[in-house]
């Protein structure tokens, strides 16, 4: 259970900052969740995410959740504003990075993200794979 927290956690955080890095690198309005994630939220059925994707994503969110950590504690630590964005800056692209080295894209990390914290079964898939 504490592991499902962790990664929910690591998720809000990670999924955040993908849609926000996302939206800055395309430099157009995006809408606030992607396609998948919106027909999820409608009740529609959303695509379903196989093996490989959510192995995928398992092995990213680590990576993620390492970095999130890492720069949560440098931002803990600095003092002046315009550095920390910096750094904020700074951990969205290595996410992003991270994400994409497992052949992953944003909208596709941030579509399981979101249904990873509404969709029990896909959560117990989840934690197998860890």
């Amino acid at each position: 259970m504490t592991k499902l927290k962790t990664l929910t956690t690591a998720i809000a955080f990670a999924t955040f900052g993908m849609t926000a890095t996302a939206a800055m690198a395309q430099q157009a309005p995006a809408p606030q969740t992607s396609a998948p994630a919106q027909q999820f939220e409608q009740g529609q059925a959303a695509a379903p995410v196989t093996d490989g994707e959510l192995k995928k994503f398992v092995k990213a969110n680590e990576e993620v959740a390492q970095i999130r950590d890492e720069f949560s504690q440098k931002l803990n630590q600095e003092q002046d504003q315009q550095k920390a964005q910096e750094l904020q800056m700074q951990a969205q692209e290595e996410m992003m990075k991270a994400v994409e080295k497992h052949d992953l894209d944003a909208p596709t990390y941030n579509a399981i993200a979101a249904r990873l914290q509404t969709d029990p079964e896909l959560q117990d898939r989840a934690s197998a794979l860890q």
